[in-house]
């Protein structure tokens, strides 16, 4: 697994249309584990993204949140998923191209600890096929299918860029906050065995030695942590919130794995001032809570990155800048205060 103790990161979306301003962005924002950014238009998002090839399906003009179906079911139940996320030639994936060669091209300056690659996960994509009328298991099936294909093939398009970075693949999957509840289209076994594991098994199997792959998670609210860690992720990005301690035994078993824990200390859907003392304090309570429930304090702390609770679509480029800040002085804090820790304990 990649170490990543402290480091600062954001969730893809950025406030740019132009791949070249988010690209530009992404870079600056954090040099040490940027992410591939995702445009705020609809066309270029993960949405966008995760349908790309499925004849028929295209994002409803005007947001990244629903789908259209041109073509009725009948022409996607002949659909190659698995064909279909191969490729990553149509414009959607502009943006990523751009990056990864902004980034292989900055050759004076030293290569990040890692590089976080978004993919909108199965379980959302599948919720979204669902939305247009697409019926289960075909929503499921096409789900799977595509996602697995199109997270390998961004494994092997970010290798042959950047072939010494190692990669941190994340699913991100708001469709699964609240799946805890009945109301729930999904039953558990669904979301692991036809859904998470396809793709987490391929993932899994690209890892090696000398090309490292991270798989992470990333769900902006509460959802069902005791199954998404259990799949066998070794990162979750998650909201800083005490109420995690809900969770208690299996982020510990993830720790205990070596696993790692975005935290996501800074909101992206209120107004945010210039001072990060008020984000600390929630980040220290929710440590404070998993740690009063058994989880080493020391531990969990080398164990954390910080993170947006979600990304930045939604701020103007000042704005989304002024995140970045506050997530970078957040990170800074962290590790300052973990080493200031290990030295007085002699480590």
């Amino acid at each position: 697994m990649v170490p990543l103790f402290g480091l600062a990161t954001t969730v893809g979306p950025v406030p740019f249309t132009d791949p070249g301003d988010a690209v530009e962005f992404a870079l600056r924002a954090h040099e040490r584990f940027p992410t591939v950014p995702v445009l705020s238009d609809a066309a270029h998002g993960l949405l966008a993204q995760a349908v790309d090839g499925l004849s028929g399906v295209t994002v409803a003009d005007g947001g990244a949140t629903g789908l259209t179906l041109a073509s009725g079911v009948s022409a996607l139940e002949s659909v190659d998923g698995a064909a279909a996320g191969s490729d990553l030639t149509s414009p959607a994936f502009t943006t990523l191209h751009r990056m990864l060669g902004a980034a292989a091209d900055r050759a004076a300056v030293p290569a990040p600890a890692a590089l976080r690659l978004g993919v909108l996960g199965p379980v959302t994509t599948a919720l979204a096929l669902r939305a247009v009328g697409i019926p289960d298991p075909l929503a499921r099936e096409l789900a799977s299918a595509t996602v697995t294909a199109r997270s390998a093939a961004l494994v092997a398009a970010a290798r042959a860029a950047l072939p010494a970075v190692p990669l941190v693949v994340v699913l991100s999957e708001p469709g699964l906050i609240g799946c805890i509840h009945p109301t729930f289209p999904y039953t558990r076994e669904q979301v692991r065995t036809s859904m998470l594991d396809p793709v987490i098994d391929v993932l899994d199997g690209l890892a090696a030695d000398d090309h490292p792959v991270t798989i992470g998670l990333h769900v902006p609210g509460r959802t069902d942590w005791d199954m998404l860690i259990a799949s066998g992720v070794s990162l979750i990005s998650l909201p800083a919130d005490p109420a995690a301690a809900t969770w208690t035994p299996s982020l510990g078993r993830l720790i205990a794995a070596g696993g790692s824990i975005a935290w996501g200390a800074v909101p992206v859907d209120r107004p945010l001032g210039t001072s990060t003392e008020s984000l600390w304090k929630r980040l220290a309570a929710c440590w404070a809570a998993l740690s009063s429930d058994g989880i080493d304090p020391m531990e969990l702390r080398l164990h954390s990155l910080v993170s947006t609770v979600d990304g930045l679509a939604h701020f103007d480029a000042a704005g989304a800048g002024r995140v970045v800040d506050l997530c970078t002085a957040l990170s800074s804090r962290l590790r300052r205060q973990s080493m200031a820790a290990r030295l007085s304990l002699g480590a």
